[in-house]
Protein backbone atom coordinates (compact mmCIF):
# COMPACT_ATOMS: atom_id res chain seq x y z
CA UNK A 1 0.00 0.00 0.00
CA UNK A 2 2.60 2.28 0.67
CA UNK A 3 4.79 1.62 -2.72
CA UNK A 4 1.32 2.80 -4.11
CA UNK A 5 1.05 5.84 -2.34
CA UNK A 6 4.41 6.73 -3.02
CA UNK A 7 4.21 5.86 -6.75
CA UNK A 8 0.32 7.89 -6.54
CA UNK A 9 3.03 11.20 -5.23
CA UNK A 10 5.75 10.75 -7.67
CA UNK A 11 2.98 10.85 -10.74
CA UNK A 12 1.48 13.94 -9.36
CA UNK A 13 5.06 15.51 -8.43
CA UNK A 14 5.43 16.91 -11.90
CA UNK A 15 2.39 18.02 -12.11
CA UNK A 16 2.95 20.45 -8.56
CA UNK A 17 5.84 21.47 -10.68
CA UNK A 18 4.34 22.91 -13.20
CA UNK A 19 1.65 24.63 -11.26
CA UNK A 20 4.24 26.53 -9.36
CA UNK A 21 5.97 27.87 -12.46
CA UNK A 22 2.67 29.03 -13.84
CA UNK A 23 3.18 32.47 -14.14
CA UNK A 24 0.70 35.48 -13.84
CA UNK A 25 2.11 37.99 -15.95
CA UNK A 26 1.41 41.67 -16.58
CA UNK A 27 1.69 44.18 -19.06
CA UNK A 28 4.71 45.95 -17.50
CA UNK A 29 6.62 42.69 -18.07
CA UNK A 30 5.89 43.03 -22.08
CA UNK A 31 6.37 46.35 -21.85
CA UNK A 32 10.05 45.20 -20.47
CA UNK A 33 10.50 42.28 -22.53
CA UNK A 34 10.00 44.72 -25.68
CA UNK A 35 12.50 47.25 -24.12
CA UNK A 36 15.18 44.45 -23.98
CA UNK A 37 13.99 44.05 -27.57
CA UNK A 38 12.90 40.25 -26.85
CA UNK A 39 10.20 40.57 -28.98
CA UNK A 40 8.68 37.06 -28.96
CA UNK A 41 8.74 37.70 -25.14
CA UNK A 42 6.73 40.72 -25.25
CA UNK A 43 4.14 38.85 -27.61
CA UNK A 44 3.88 35.65 -25.74
CA UNK A 45 3.25 38.57 -21.84
CA UNK A 46 1.41 40.59 -23.81
CA UNK A 47 -1.25 37.74 -25.45
CA UNK A 48 -1.37 35.93 -22.19
CA UNK A 49 -2.71 39.68 -20.72
CA UNK A 50 -5.41 40.20 -23.41
CA UNK A 51 -6.58 36.47 -23.02
CA UNK A 52 -6.94 37.17 -19.25
CA UNK A 53 -8.00 40.88 -19.06
CA UNK A 54 -9.36 41.63 -22.52
CA UNK A 55 -8.05 44.42 -24.55
CA UNK A 56 -7.32 47.92 -24.32
CA UNK A 57 -5.69 50.58 -27.19
CA UNK A 58 -2.21 50.38 -25.45
CA UNK A 59 -1.92 46.97 -25.20
CA UNK A 60 -3.14 46.40 -28.54
CA UNK A 61 -0.96 48.98 -29.95
CA UNK A 62 2.03 47.32 -27.81
CA UNK A 63 1.45 44.21 -29.28
CA UNK A 64 1.37 45.71 -32.69
CA UNK A 65 4.51 46.86 -32.68
CA UNK A 66 5.74 43.73 -30.63
CA UNK A 67 4.65 41.66 -33.88
CA UNK A 68 6.12 44.58 -36.32
CA UNK A 69 9.38 44.25 -34.79
CA UNK A 70 9.08 40.35 -35.01
CA UNK A 71 8.53 40.70 -38.90
CA UNK A 72 5.20 39.40 -38.53
CA UNK A 73 3.36 42.14 -40.66
CA UNK A 74 -0.29 40.66 -40.82
CA UNK A 75 -0.73 40.39 -37.10
CA UNK A 76 0.97 43.79 -36.95
CA UNK A 77 -1.86 45.40 -38.58
CA UNK A 78 -4.51 43.16 -37.27
CA UNK A 79 -3.79 44.79 -33.71
CA UNK A 80 -3.39 48.06 -34.79
CA UNK A 81 -7.03 47.96 -36.21
CA UNK A 82 -7.94 46.52 -33.38
CA UNK A 83 -6.73 49.43 -31.55
CA UNK A 84 -8.14 51.76 -33.94
CA UNK A 85 -11.73 50.01 -33.29
CA UNK A 86 -11.29 51.71 -29.93
CA UNK A 87 -10.14 54.80 -30.51
CA UNK A 88 -10.28 55.81 -33.89
CA UNK A 89 -8.16 58.57 -33.47
CA UNK A 90 -5.32 57.48 -32.24
CA UNK A 91 -2.27 58.89 -34.11
CA UNK A 92 0.07 56.66 -33.08
CA UNK A 93 -2.07 53.95 -34.08
CA UNK A 94 -2.80 55.30 -37.58
CA UNK A 95 0.87 56.29 -38.37
CA UNK A 96 1.84 52.78 -37.40
CA UNK A 97 -0.57 51.02 -39.29
CA UNK A 98 -0.16 52.96 -42.55
CA UNK A 99 3.60 52.54 -42.01
CA UNK A 100 3.39 48.28 -41.99
CA UNK A 101 0.74 48.72 -44.70
CA UNK A 102 3.15 50.18 -46.96
CA UNK A 103 5.76 47.19 -46.03
CA UNK A 104 3.49 44.73 -47.50
CA UNK A 105 2.65 43.52 -50.76
CA UNK A 106 -0.19 44.15 -51.68
CA UNK A 107 -0.65 47.96 -52.48
CA UNK A 108 -3.25 49.28 -50.70
CA UNK A 109 -5.25 52.66 -52.97
CA UNK A 110 -5.25 55.86 -50.77
CA UNK A 111 -8.30 57.15 -51.34
CA UNK A 112 -8.65 60.92 -50.69
CA UNK A 113 -10.81 61.55 -47.23
CA UNK A 114 -13.22 64.25 -48.14
CA UNK A 115 -12.99 66.91 -45.34
CA UNK A 116 -16.46 66.10 -43.99
CA UNK A 117 -16.11 62.42 -43.68
CA UNK A 118 -12.77 63.71 -41.68
CA UNK A 119 -14.70 66.21 -39.20
CA UNK A 120 -17.45 63.72 -38.61
CA UNK A 121 -15.20 61.16 -37.83
CA UNK A 122 -13.36 63.26 -35.21
CA UNK A 123 -16.76 64.07 -33.88
CA UNK A 124 -17.32 60.59 -33.28
CA UNK A 125 -14.43 60.00 -31.88
CA UNK A 126 -14.74 62.08 -29.15
CA UNK A 127 -17.02 59.84 -26.97
CA UNK A 128 -18.00 56.08 -26.94
CA UNK A 129 -20.99 54.58 -28.98
CA UNK A 130 -22.55 53.95 -25.73
CA UNK A 131 -21.94 57.67 -24.20
CA UNK A 132 -23.30 59.04 -27.84
CA UNK A 133 -26.24 57.03 -27.15
CA UNK A 134 -27.05 58.33 -23.65
CA UNK A 135 -26.47 61.69 -24.95
CA UNK A 136 -29.20 61.48 -27.63
CA UNK A 137 -31.75 60.55 -25.14
CA UNK A 138 -30.94 63.16 -23.17
CA UNK A 139 -31.33 65.73 -25.53
CA UNK A 140 -33.83 64.52 -27.03
CA UNK A 141 -36.31 64.46 -24.13
CA UNK A 142 -34.82 67.70 -22.95
CA UNK A 143 -36.14 69.17 -26.51
CA UNK A 144 -39.53 67.49 -25.71
CA UNK A 145 -39.40 69.00 -22.60
CA UNK A 146 -38.87 72.22 -24.43
CA UNK A 147 -40.98 71.96 -26.94
CA UNK A 148 -44.05 71.82 -24.12
CA UNK A 149 -43.42 74.69 -22.40
CA UNK A 150 -43.05 76.56 -25.57
CA UNK A 151 -46.26 75.71 -26.90
CA UNK A 152 -48.03 75.75 -23.47
CA UNK A 153 -46.49 78.61 -21.69
CA UNK A 154 -46.43 81.98 -23.18
CA UNK A 155 -43.11 83.98 -21.42
CA UNK A 156 -39.25 83.17 -22.52
CA UNK A 157 -40.49 81.10 -25.72
CA UNK A 158 -37.40 82.72 -27.73
CA UNK A 159 -35.07 81.08 -25.18
CA UNK A 160 -36.67 77.66 -25.24
CA UNK A 161 -37.19 77.70 -29.12
CA UNK A 162 -33.69 78.40 -29.20
CA UNK A 163 -33.18 75.01 -26.50
CA UNK A 164 -35.43 73.13 -28.88
CA UNK A 165 -33.42 73.76 -32.15
CA UNK A 166 -29.95 72.72 -29.72
CA UNK A 167 -31.43 69.64 -28.12
CA UNK A 168 -32.62 68.75 -32.03
CA UNK A 169 -29.10 68.81 -33.88
CA UNK A 170 -27.82 67.18 -30.66
CA UNK A 171 -29.73 64.65 -31.12
CA UNK A 172 -29.19 64.42 -34.64
CA UNK A 173 -25.56 64.38 -33.85
CA UNK A 174 -25.34 62.03 -31.29
CA UNK A 175 -27.80 59.33 -33.33
CA UNK A 176 -25.38 59.58 -36.63
CA UNK A 177 -22.20 59.50 -33.94
CA UNK A 178 -23.10 55.95 -32.68
CA UNK A 179 -24.71 54.80 -35.57
CA UNK A 180 -21.33 55.59 -37.40
CA UNK A 181 -19.32 53.67 -34.29
CA UNK A 182 -21.53 50.82 -34.62
CA UNK A 183 -20.87 50.33 -38.14
CA UNK A 184 -17.46 50.54 -37.56
CA UNK A 185 -17.64 47.83 -35.13
CA UNK A 186 -18.97 45.29 -37.26
CA UNK A 187 -17.35 41.96 -37.62
CA UNK A 188 -17.27 41.24 -41.28
CA UNK A 189 -13.64 42.85 -41.58
CA UNK A 190 -10.68 40.16 -41.52
CA UNK A 191 -6.74 40.38 -42.03
CA UNK A 192 -5.14 37.99 -44.14
CA UNK A 193 -2.78 35.88 -42.04
CA UNK A 194 -0.62 33.69 -44.37
CA UNK A 195 2.23 34.40 -46.82
CA UNK A 196 -0.06 34.46 -49.92
CA UNK A 197 -3.63 33.37 -50.41
CA UNK A 198 -4.98 32.15 -53.51
CA UNK A 199 -8.85 33.31 -54.12
CA UNK A 200 -10.94 30.92 -55.67
CA UNK A 201 -14.49 31.46 -57.64
CA UNK A 202 -15.98 29.15 -55.72
CA UNK A 203 -15.96 27.54 -51.97
CA UNK A 204 -13.94 24.43 -53.21
CA UNK A 205 -10.06 23.65 -53.90
CA UNK A 206 -10.89 22.70 -57.53
CA UNK A 207 -12.57 25.94 -58.35
CA UNK A 208 -11.00 28.65 -60.51
CA UNK A 209 -8.24 30.80 -59.16
CA UNK A 210 -8.82 34.41 -59.66
CA UNK A 211 -5.87 36.02 -58.22
CA UNK A 212 -3.45 35.56 -55.66
CA UNK A 213 -3.42 37.81 -52.02
CA UNK A 214 -0.68 38.35 -49.29
CA UNK A 215 -0.30 38.27 -45.31
CA UNK A 216 -1.45 41.90 -44.04
CA UNK A 217 -4.26 42.49 -46.40
CA UNK A 218 -7.53 43.95 -45.27
CA UNK A 219 -10.47 42.20 -46.91
CA UNK A 220 -14.13 42.59 -45.52
CA UNK A 221 -15.88 39.19 -45.02
CA UNK A 222 -19.63 39.25 -47.18
CA UNK A 223 -20.35 35.31 -46.57
CA UNK A 224 -19.32 31.61 -45.22
CA UNK A 225 -20.05 28.30 -46.27
CA UNK A 226 -18.05 25.33 -43.84
CA UNK A 227 -14.38 26.66 -43.78
CA UNK A 228 -14.57 28.70 -46.49
CA UNK A 229 -15.45 32.67 -46.50
CA UNK A 230 -16.31 34.71 -49.51
CA UNK A 231 -14.41 37.87 -49.20
CA UNK A 232 -13.76 41.44 -50.95
CA UNK A 233 -10.69 42.61 -51.24
CA UNK A 234 -8.48 45.65 -52.91
CA UNK A 235 -5.11 44.78 -53.71
CA UNK A 236 -4.72 47.30 -56.33
CA UNK A 237 -7.87 45.31 -58.44
CA UNK A 238 -10.76 44.90 -56.88
CA UNK A 239 -11.56 40.59 -56.30
CA UNK A 240 -14.41 39.19 -55.12
CA UNK A 241 -13.98 35.06 -54.01
CA UNK A 242 -13.26 32.63 -51.66
CA UNK A 243 -10.58 31.62 -49.29
CA UNK A 244 -9.93 29.34 -46.67
CA UNK A 245 -10.98 30.52 -43.40
CA UNK A 246 -8.13 29.70 -41.69
CA UNK A 247 -6.29 32.40 -43.94
CA UNK A 248 -7.30 35.85 -42.06
CA UNK A 249 -8.71 36.07 -38.43
CA UNK A 250 -11.22 38.97 -38.03
CA UNK A 251 -10.47 42.19 -36.88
Amino acid sequence: MKKIIYICLLLALPLSIMAQETVEYTKKQGDEAYADARYTDAITIYESVLAKQGGSLSLYYNLGNAYYRNNQLGKAILNYERALRIDANDEDAKANLEFVQSRIVDKIPQDEVPFYKKWGNAIAGIFSQNVWAIIGIITFVGMLVAAFFYYFRNRRRAVLLVTIILCLLITIIANISAYSLNSSDASDEAVIMDEMVIVKSSPDSSGTELTKIHEGLKVKIIDEIVDWVKIEADNGNSVTGWVKSQTLERI
